[in-house]
């Protein structure tokens, strides 16, 4: 005998005389649904905070470079005063690399400045974000435990109608399977009739591999001349709540969660609903299942959407990699010859062309440190060696 697939072309489930058709949830039970969806609606907040945190961590970036340019600015400060030693032995135009140098303490100070205004913005923004993904996740626990409530709901209708003595599930089928042309349809039908079981139980959510069969009668059959058999079979079972059931009512009302992966052309910052959940090119993350904002982070650009999860998925935010510069092969360096040792040098500016009454210059100090004195020539021994640092001859 040659077993073909069981077309499930008509399948009437209902109950006994006694109530109404078995039904997983009810419209009434949907239509409950229906309106904790509308009462618990977060998309259009959900697209609003998750564009504001794609706009935060742009700023974040920004700062982050002003950074770096204040200790590159900082670097060549350091580097101009070193040089100041030289510059005054050599008497070379001092007012414009002083003033070379008051630019940059000035450049430096007015980065500071808008950096820590810049920081002070960005976390009153920050908190304002995380203000508003609370209320989000607020509205998500609140429609948990409404959704929940509701599962009860439908589970203790289940358990009640399902556990009733006078409760039978009645399955009608038609089929169709394929016999040896020497077989009679008694015969077929009788090595067919576990298989039909099998496919029953597995089709109905009512049903288990162990519900028991109180009838079974075939209705009518017939083979042609290849062998193919068509049948009707009416069956009666018992029906019982089972985990086939629980996993329908979850999936209907959203009550489990998914595997997503997030996947990048580079090691990229992942956040969702404004929480880091790693870095990396792959990530895979448990997520409830409902609408959730992903955000995927790398250098300067961001990448946003926000997500209705309804099952596993695969999510891509790919970036234009930054050219990569040539790299030049440097030699090795050679060993410097050991250097005479010079004094530090002193935040202390002087002029070479303009001069104050002996006792008169009068020291310049900045918030940040930087003092000097400006247009002072040396008149005496004493000035020479406090401003040149260097011994004169007796």
């Amino acid at each position: 005998m040659r077993y073909g697939s069981i077309a499930l072309a008509l399948v009437c489930l209902y109950a006994s005389n006694s109530y109404a058709a078995l039904e997983v949830i009810t419209s009434s039970e949907k239509n409950t649904l229906k309106d904790i969806e509308r009462q618990y609606n977060i998309d259009p907040q959900l697209i609003s905070v998750n564009d504001k945190f794609s706009r935060h961590n742009k700023k974040a970036n920004d700062i982050e470079e002003l950074k770096k340019k204040i200790v590159s600015e900082k670097a060549r400060y350091e580097e101009l005063v070193g040089q100041l030693q030289d510059k005054i032995l050599a008497k070379a135009n001092m007012p414009a690399f002083y003033r070379q140098i008051e630019d940059t303490v000035n450049g430096i100070d007015s980065l500071e400045t808008r950096t820590r205004l810049d920081t002070q913005t960005l976390e009153g923004e920050r908190e304002d974000i995380q203000a508003e993904y609370k209320s989000i996740n607020a509205k998500r626990s609140e429609k948990s435990q409404k959704l929940f409530k509701l599962k009860k709901d439908i589970t203790d209708r289940l358990v009640a109608d399902l556990s009733k003595s006078s409760s039978e599930l009645p399955v009608n089928i038609n089929g169709s399977t394929e016999c040896s042309k020497f077989q009679s349809i008694a015969d077929c039908l009788k090595e067919s009739k576990s298989y039909i079981l099998s496919n029953t139980r597995n089709e109905s959510p009512f049903l288990t591999d162990k519900s028991v069969l109180l009838d079974y009668e075939v209705l009518d059959a017939n083979m042609n001349m290849h062998g193919e058999l068509n049948y009707k079979v009416a069956m009666k079972f018992k029906p019982s709540y089972n985990k086939k059931i629980d996993a329908i009512i979850n999936e209907e009302l959203g009550l489990k969660s998914a595997m997503i992966t997030l996947v990048s052309n580079v090691d990229a910052d992942w956040y969702i609903n404004g929480n880091k959940v790693g870095t990396g090119k792959k990530l895979f993350h448990e997520i409830p299942l409902g609408k959730h904002g992903i955000l995927a982070s790398y250098q300067s650009e961001d990448k946003s959407s926000v997500e209705n999860i309804e099952g596993n998925g695969v999510f891509n935010y790919n970036f234009d990699k930054p050219q990569v510069a040539n790299s030049v092969e440097r030699l090795p360096e050679q060993p410097k010859q050991a250097e005479k040792a010079k004094p530090k040098a002193k935040y202390t500016l002087f002029s070479d062309n303009t001069s104050m009454p002996k006792g008169d210059a009068k020291k310049v100090t900045t918030e940040k440190g930087y003092e000097y004195f400006m247009g002072v020539k040396p008149s005496t021994k004493k000035q020479v060696i406090e401003f040149t640092n260097e011994p004169t001859e007796k």
